[in-house]
């Protein structure tokens, strides 16, 4: 095998929900995660009815693709269906264009990081380096990961740059030039498990990138959900930010301060960040922990008082 740069640096994924629970000494459907960035209840489109005919016809592949899918999503983001690559969530886009944009010898630059790590992951996979100087291409998250800050577009180009978070934040890079926008139906959908992405870019460019990815990069399953959560309408964001304003109002009052956010969570600078993290877990309370701050993902408002209670408490 090629050797990967001696930089490289695997993808850690946060503890499991059954490992959590055992430090907490708790059962598992007693945890409260606040680490994941995703919505705390399914949606309602999430129905054994609405895959129930891919189940149908599992035995097959969806010969032609998801056209159907790829114009609800173009609909849905005011480009032409040819604008539109699917992949399997927007880790898998990502990847896609680290390697149709840069190789072994060249530079990828990330910016405003610390951020998303796998933009670190997608460039060494490629075989190139993550650098300043003379970047074949340029990766941001907006807004970013894990401030939750709308920051600035960086300049560069070609750029992608990852709006997970943009249904939250009410901008976008889509229609920029030389710019791929690369989204998911993980976070304001709340298709997590379902594993579906999509980039937007121009044509030609948006072709480049299919003719370099898996032939399928979806299940029936996944494109059923997606298709369902389209036909839905837009995803209500409104609870989420004003649930989100009332958790930031809370934290304020137990001698916290979480920095301005755009998104569906909040990123809380404090000392002690690791030690906070772990008492916190023994009490069933997961959250993203940072060198010198947590993250913690809006909730439903009984589960955001409860950690609210838990951080007052060890703030004493």
């Amino acid at each position: 095998m090629r050797p990967l740069s001696p930089a490289f640096t695997e993808y850690g994924w946060a503890m499991s929900t059954a490992e959590a629970a055992r430090v907490a000494g708790i059962e598992p459907h007693a945890v409260l995660r606040f680490d994941g960035n995703t919505p705390p209840d399914p949606p309602g489109y999430a129905r054994p009815e609405t895959i129930a005919p891919a189940l149908a016809e599992i035995q097959r592949y969806p010969h032609g693709g998801f056209p159907a899918l790829i114009d609800a999503i173009a609909d849905y983001a005011g480009v032409g269906p040819e604008q539109i690559v699917l992949g399997a969530g927007a880790d898998d886009l990502l990847l896609l264009c680290a390697r149709a944009f840069a190789g072994p010898g060249d530079v990828v630059r990330v910016v405003d990081e610390p951020t998303y790590p796998l933009f670190r992951i997608a460039a060494w996979l490629a075989g190139a380096e993550v650098g300043d100087e003379g970047a074949a291409v340029t990766f941001c998250c907006r807004p970013h990961n894990p401030t939750g800050a709308l920051t600035p577009l960086p300049e560069e180009r070609p750029l992608v740059v990852d709006e997970a978070y943009h249904e939250y934040a009410g901008e976008t890079a889509v229609g920029l030039e030389h710019v791929v926008v690369v989204r998911t139906f993980s976070k304001a959908f709340g298709l997590a498990a379902a594993r579906v992405g999509y980039a937007v870019a121009a044509a030609d460019t948006a072709s480049e990138l299919r003719v370099r990815q898996d032939p399928l990069p979806l299940t029936t399953l996944s494109a059923a959900l997606a298709l369902a959560a389209l036909r839905a309408g837009p995803p209500d964001v409104a609870p989420t930010i004003a649930e989100r304003e009332r958790l930031a109002d809370g934290l304020r009052g137990v001698g916290l301060e979480p920095l301005p956010s755009r998104t569906n969570f909040l990123y809380v600078p404090l000392d002690g960040a690791r030690q906070r993290y772990e008492r916190l877990l023994r009490s069933g309370l997961v959250v993203r922990p940072f060198d010198d701050a947590i993250r913690v993902t809006v909730h439903r408002p009984e589960a955001n008082d409860r950690l609210l209670a838990a951080l007052e408490q060890s703030n004493g």
